[in-house]
């Protein structure tokens, strides 16, 4: 979701500057983008902390950071470019739609809901539903039960090192939106991206089969 079908990610590592720094510890960009983008908040906070955070904790240090973030991003509201159009099309092809995020339902209602998009996927798996976040591949396997879909044939749009690697992990095929890392960053995808303006599912499906491509 984040950094996938919104260019949020700044907002989010704002926030978590904003939020760590009253905290004694300095955020480091390039640290946070490559060891826990992707990871659900409560597994952020015991990165950063060095330590296993209590349940009740998490969930009230969770909401002091997710109210800063909806904050920062709620004037930019905005999908990415030519995801409706995207969308679109997988829907009149036949595709299923998922969403799979480490983000819980405040943020998921805050950013699907704003942009009017929750009626476009057939499931939504949030960090709620599981046990095992990203990297884990516990996300996409339980969206694509949900979708009723091999995990073969599915494909992640990931614009994090560890969505990607939990997708690669889930045996799924993985395309790279590039909001977060260069294209040369991502181990497996099989092709990559700026946004959806210049996709389409035809090219998605037929890029999983031959060399990686790209889309600027």
């Amino acid at each position: 979701m984040d950094g996938v079908v919104a260019d949020n990610m700044p907002a989010h590592v704002e926030a978590w500057r904003r939020f760590f720094l009253k905290r004694g510890i300095v955020l480091d960009a390039r640290e946070f983008r490559e060891r826990t983008m992707g990871m659900p908040t409560r597994e952020v906070l015991a990165y950063y902390f060095r330590r296993k955070v209590p349940r009740q904790e998490a969930l009230d240090l969770c909401r002091d950071k997710e109210r800063l973030y909806r904050r920062l991003y709620r004037p930019a509201l905005r999908c990415a470019r030519g995801l409706r159009s995207f969308l679109s099309s997988a829907r009149r092809q036949g595709w299923r739609l998922g969403l799979g995020t480490g983000a819980l339902e405040d943020n998921v209602s805050f950013l699907l809901g704003g942009l009017g998009l929750r009626r476009r996927f057939d499931a939504v798996v949030t960090a709620a539903q599981v046990r095992r976040g990203k990297p884990h591949p516990e996300t996409f396997l339980a969206l694509a039960a949900e979708l009723g879909v091999a995990p073969r044939r599915c494909v992640v749009f990931e614009d994090s090192l560890l969505g990607e690697e939990a997708a690669h992990r889930a045996g799924m095929s993985v395309a790279a939106i590039t909001t977060s890392h260069g294209a040369g960053e991502f181990r497996w995808a099989c092709l990559a991206a700026a946004d959806f303006s210049r996709l389409t599912p035809e090219a998605v499906w037929r890029a999983r089969g031959g060399a990686r491509a790209a889309a600027a």
